[in-house]
């Protein structure tokens, strides 16, 4: 690639706007960074696409090298920390992700302070 990448990671904001919860706009963007680089990792965070499962599917085929969801906090602060959100939506997704395609590497990350 001409900007000499070997890692890149993609994220976005919540997109519960779209059907997909904003999984299709992974995809592509997995799909493009291939195309240009095929040696260039490719890691995503994401959003919990509303438990949708069609999106779970849809992030699976796409096989990214690293699948990152952030859990965030602990059970017991989520309702006050993250209202809309559900801490076992989120490891459900992240074991989902990895039943679905186990070569794909699965982290999470976890607000300190």
């Amino acid at each position: 690639s001409s900007l000499k990448l070997q890692h890149v990671v993609i994220t976005s904001v919540d997109r519960d706007d779209l059907e997909d919860g904003g999984a299709g706009h992974f995809v592509e963007c997995i799909e493009e960074i291939r195309k240009r680089d095929s040696n260039v990792t490719i890691e995503i965070l994401t959003p919990d696409f509303l438990n949708k499962h069609d999106a779970i599917d849809k992030i699976a085929k796409a096989f990214p090298d690293v699948y990152n969801h952030n859990v965030e906090t602990v059970p017991r602060l989520y309702a006050k920390i993250r209202p809309r959100a559900r801490y076992f939506h989120s490891l459900y997704l992240l074991k989902t992700i990895k039943q679905k395609n186990p070569r794909i590497f699965t982290k999470s990350g976890i607000m300190v302070g």
